[in-house]
């Protein structure tokens, strides 16, 4: 591992041992149990769903849909195995929906429509190539307005029903999709998206409640541990 070796050039330099751990960059391997750690952190911290995608297209791969998402890791360590792109499914079931802001167009309804609150520049966000995509929490209790879809010009929720690429995926025209900043928290969406996109919590039907996202920065960090020695390709 290209850690291993830094840490044998520090000694050959004369740091000692401990400075020479200390001089050593932060690791974090690429993939665990084949499978992307972007997509495997996703999985363990917030419980987000995902199906393959084939690599040459936007289009779901034969043996898998969006119907067979899942944050099983097995399962996706063998999908894994094809090297496919990586499909978010959003809605209740992962626990987030995404604001898809398309080009300048996009990003003009977005600052027409949020006003003064920029909150939305604290939750994670991705981009790839013109467009971008802004990830908040499924609002517990509430449904989806039906044809809400579209907010403005390039600017869409993509909630029950929908999915999108992931990083590392690459849109066919081989953009990558990557995180702007990938440290960030998934915070609840401001008041003017919630009120455009989903109806009030006092019109859902009680008896149909949406289970919450589920949370494990532990595990994350566990497996993290456990793993980062057997980075596996």
């Amino acid at each position: 591992m290209k850690s291993a070796q830094a840490f044998i050039e520090a000694i050959d330099h004369g740091l000692s041992p401990i400075e020479a751990l200390h001089s050593l960059p932060d690791y974090e391997p690429r993939y665990i149990q084949r499978i992307p750690v972007e997509i495997y952190r996703a999985v363990l911290q917030n419980g987000w769903r995902f199906f393959p995608v084939s690599s040459s297209g936007h289009h779901a791969m034969t043996h898998a849909s969006p119907h067979e998402a899942t944050d099983n890791l097995q399962q996706l360590s063998n999908w894994a195995r094809e090297s496919p792109n990586w499909a978010l499914v959003t809605g209740p079931d992962s626990g987030v929906f995404v604001l898809e802001v398309d080009g300048r167009e996009g990003l003009a309804s977005l600052l027409d429509l949020c006003g003064d609150d920029w909150s939305w520049l604290d939750t994670l966000r991705s981009v790839a190539g013109e467009k971008r995509c802004i990830f908040f929490a499924w609002p517990e209790g509430q449904r989806q307005i039906s044809g809400g879809r579209q907010i403005g010009e390039g600017l869409s929720v993509l909630g029950e029903g929908d999915w999108i690429l992931m990083p590392p995926s690459c849109e066919p025209h081989g953009t990558q999709h990557i995180y702007l900043n990938p440290g960030a928290e998934v915070i609840a969406a401001p008041a003017w998206l919630l009120a455009r996109a989903f109806e009030p919590a006092n019109t859902v039907d009680p008896s149909q409640p949406f289970s919450p996202c589920s949370s494990m920065p532990d595990a994350w960090s566990n497996a993290v541990l456990a793993e980062a020695t057997h980075d596996q390709v």
